[in-house]
């Protein structure tokens, strides 16, 4: 057994951690941070990014979908063993590469699970090395949330279906939020009759459910099977190996993979945090506006922490960069969040920012709705595009939704309009590029 002291520690090498890492390094700090599964975390390796290397065939495809008899005819398909080459390619990168930058911006790294013994001071895997720093930032995500129903081992998870070999005929995922939806696009676009199974009435619950519904809707069009209001009562192996899928409500539909999608928990449960004084839950691990646990000495950061912002790559990345001023004395203010989008990748896309629509309209904010499709950037394309605005009593727009081809790129114009408290004029006085996604401002009225 070797003993060890730093004066950070940072346990978890996903975006939030290395974050963290790096700037610590940057501000001198004597820096350790160690990982027990990949180095990059999940949004590199089997989360975000290699789910857009996926979308962006699928993309492609709904593109020519949209054109059909106005230009095009034939649409591609999809390849899905060369797809998945495609996309392995980059994830085979991605630990080399973040071993690289560590080893470059000389910071101590240790691989294997870190358990807390005391306070300030962890062990190591199973070599029994102790490590010590001054102050600890945990930055170990979420891992997806596992079912309990009878047959519930046949099920599969996020992971395995980002490594799928080959497409099944048939495709189930259990829950609509963000992965399920985004899943869904790609399946169906892949050949696989695709079924959606909800426990409640709609899907994405945090989004502008006006525009939920013309995703729903548009879904639905390309084959997509919904089982609202449903849960899974079993699951069972058929001699065919297909599965039986029985519901609550007494359907049964057969099935040739089904994926649990219904949503993320957090990865506290493996580091007795207990020793260290730090209280946590099954879905996070609670902070003050500090991000600091019940141990001052401790910080959560990212999916992990118990911050009131949506768990994304940029906030996590945000509050790794906060944390390291902290520790280093150079703040004492509270962390402040900038506007932070975000976005569901379906048939459409859907995107978000801000003060919603129900928030604002409850307000007695003025709220524009503005169907897009004959403006020349979305009718080029035959974008059945819509932006939903929201503005406060002196103009200012303080949120916005909108469904497009390319929404994630029309809210940006939006973060930017919030973070710089302009108003709708003011920003309808920029001359963008045209045709741009941009250059139709001028008709949010």
């Amino acid at each position: 057994m070797t003993e060890y002291e730093f004066e950070v520690g940072v346990i978890g090498a996903g975006p939030a951690g290395l974050a963290a890492a790096y700037a610590a390094r940057a501000l001198g700090k004597n820096v350790v941070i160690l990982e027990d599964y990949l180095w990059g975390g999940t949004c590199p390796n089997y989360g975000c990014d290699p789910k857009k290397i996926l979308l962006a065939a699928v993309e492609g495809i709904h593109r020519q979908s949209a054109l059909q008899n106005l230009g095009l005819r034939g649409l591609s398909t999809i390849d899905w063993s060369a797809l998945m080459a495609h996309k392995q390619r980059y994830v085979d990168a991605v630990e080399p590469r973040k071993i690289r930058g560590l080893d470059a911006a000389d910071i101590t790294r240790f691989y294997g699970r870190a358990v807390f013994v005391n306070a300030d001071t962890v062990t190591v895997g199973d070599t029994g090395d102790r490590v010590k720093a001054l102050d600890w930032v945990i930055a170990t995500g979420q891992r997806p949330k596992t079912l309990t129903f009878p047959g519930a081992e046949l099920t599969q998870d996020s992971e395995a279906f980002l490594n799928l070999p080959m497409m099944p005929d048939d495709v189930t995922f259990i829950g609509a939020g963000y992965i399920g939806m985004e899943f869904a696009n790609i399946t169906q676009a892949a050949g696989a009759h695709t079924r959606i199974v909800t426990a409640g009435p709609t899907a994405l619950r945090a989004f502008d459910q006006t525009l939920v519904r013309q995703l729903i809707t548009d879904m639905q069009e390309t084959g997509i099977s919904w089982y609202f209001n449903a849960t899974v009562q079993q699951i069972e192996k058929m001699p065919t190996e297909r599965l039986l899928v029985t519901l609550t409500d007494g359907t049964q539909f057969e099935t040739g993979r089904v994926f649990v999608t219904a949503g993320r928990v957090a990865n506290a449960d493996q580091l007795q945090l207990e020793n260290a004084g730090v209280v946590w839950d099954t879905t996070e691990i609670p902070v003050d506006d500090h991000l600091r646990t019940s141990n001052p000495h401790i910080y959560a950061i990212g999916d992990v922490g118990g911050s009131p912002v949506p768990k994304l790559v940029p906030t996590g990345n945000h509050e790794g960069r906060y944390v390291a001023q902290a520790i280093a004395g150079l703040t004492t203010a509270p962390i402040i969040y900038p506007a932070i989008p975000v976005v569901v990748f379906g048939t459409q896309h859907i995107a978000q920012v801000g003060l919603s629509v129900e928030a604002g309209l409850a307000n007695g904010y003025r709220v524009t709705d503005i169907d897009m499709s004959q403006v020349m950037p979305f009718y080029r394309y035959n974008d059945t595009a819509r932006v939903r605005t929201v503005l406060d009593d002196a103009g200012h727009i303080v949120g916005a939704s909108v469904i497009a081809a390319e929404a994630e790129e029309v809210i940006n114009y939006f973060v930017t309009a919030i973070n710089e408290r302009r108003t709708l004029a003011e920003t309808q006085a920029n001359l963008y590029a045209y045709p741009s996604l941009g250059s139709e401002f001028a008709t949010f009225y």
